[in-house]
């Protein structure tokens, strides 16, 4: 894979400041999938190409700009993926891709690769029928195409940050990519209605609940009203609650819940505080309610798994 430039992509992190600020991320995460990560600020004008042997690859492109589209090339289609939208790239399509990079734009996006020795009869099937009927590249006949779907950037953006050079990471990496072909196929196959439901959310209020959602993931402690948020982030309550269902499949306040019990998830692997001390540092003011949502989530009280954690500690020492 090299541009107009011929700057080489190895696996790991690479830049090249004459281009581009930033960095292009290749992974083989088995014989048969491959994940690109690009995280580029341009300098100057360039073309990304990609070449797979005659109809042997599938691609799946997920923009997660929140400004800049990308210009792509598909054999002998074009299209224009808007921020937080994705197209799925099969067959003979993919023989050839080309994606145009322009100068002082950013860009955030990820492909993944799969070939097609590593899909069964039905799924190769599907991805004809879909190619044949133009479903995938055309917005035209298949608005779903290209309509925002948060929950595959959220989950996209997970997969990015996750450090892929690891054995046990490259499994996790392996299934994030197998969902998110397996997302994109169900958009695409739910059709006009599927469509007909999206929130029409603008793109400054997507990029405010991105904005909240790190902010809770880093300070899962504060006290949170929807009152507050929704000053914060300059939304409508209805607004706030309907993205939040959108990108995390559930409301704000069941995600702000989630996310203390995986925060004191991890202080109980980690830390040597007790189960009242990780209460109050979640940001929580009652033990037995901790308990009780901490179990019915993982299936066991948090002393329980505390108190196994630590004789497997002893013994292995």
């Amino acid at each position: 894979m090299n541009d107009l430039f011929s700057f080489e992509i190895r696996n790991g992190h690479t830049k090249n400041d004459r281009y581009f600020q930033g960095y292009i991320e290749k992974h083989k995460l088995t014989d048969k999938l491959e994940y690109h990560g690009f995280h580029l600020n341009c300098i100057h004008d360039y073309t990304i190409n990609l070449k797979a042997e005659k109809e042997s690859s599938v691609y799946l492109c997920i923009n997660l700009a929140d400004r800049s589209p990308l210009l792509m090339t598909c054999g002998n289609s074009s299209i224009s993926v808007p921020s937080f939208t994705s197209v799925l790239v099969p067959f003979k399509n993919a023989e050839t891709i080309a994606i145009k990079c322009k100068s002082h734009k950013g860009y955030d996006f990820l492909l993944l690769k799969i070939e097609k020795s590593d899909l069964d009869q039905e799924q190769r099937e599907l991805l004809h029928n879909l190619q044949d009927q133009d479903m995938l590249l055309d917005p035209f006949i298949n608005p779903n195409i290209l309509t925002p779907n948060l929950s595959m950037c959220e989950m996209a953006r997970i997969l990015k940050g996750l450090d892929k050079t690891t054995c046990e990471n490259k499994f996790i990496a392996k299934g994030y990519c197998n969902i998110l072909f397996g997302l994109k196929l169900k958009e695409l196959l739910e059709g006009n209605d599927c469509y007909a439901k999206n929130t029409g959310l603008r793109n400054f209020e997507i990029q405010q609940l991105e904005a909240l959602t790190n902010t809770i993931k880093a300070n899962p402690q504060q006290q949170y009203s929807i009152k507050a948020l929704c000053k914060q982030t300059g939304l409508s309550v209805s607004k706030l609650q309907t993205g939040f269902k959108e990108m995390h499949n559930c409301t704000v306040a069941i995600f702000i819940r989630n996310i203390r019990l995986e925060k004191a998830l991890d202080m109980l692997r980690n830390t040597d505080l007790n189960v009242s001390e990780i209460v109050y540092s979640v940001g929580l003011t009652s033990r037995s309610y901790f308990c009780r949502i901490f179990k019915k989530r993982f299936k066991c009280s948090p002393k329980s798994y505390q108190q196994q954690l630590r004789t497997t500690i002893k013994v292995a020492s």
